[in-house]
């Protein structure tokens, strides 16, 4: 599993936690709810917004 495939998998799972869309979860971490359909389908972000991306998504996990 790739690091893309692991942070969607990530999203998705406290997403599910939450009760929440992934969407809306995608939108809180990485800045965008398109972003989340984007990585799906094989588009790329920065490593800058891949390692705040991280950070929020830790953070959020904690609190979940």
């Amino acid at each position: 599993m790739t690091e893309t495939q692991q942070l969607i998998s990530r999203i998705k799972a406290l997403a599910a936690r939450q009760g929440l869309s992934p969407s809306t979860v995608g939108a809180r971490v990485l800045g965008g709810g398109s972003i989340l359909s984007a990585l799906e389908n094989g588009k790329t972000i920065t490593l800058a917004k891949y390692e705040r991306a991280k950070v929020i998504l830790a953070d959020l996990e904690r609190t979940a």
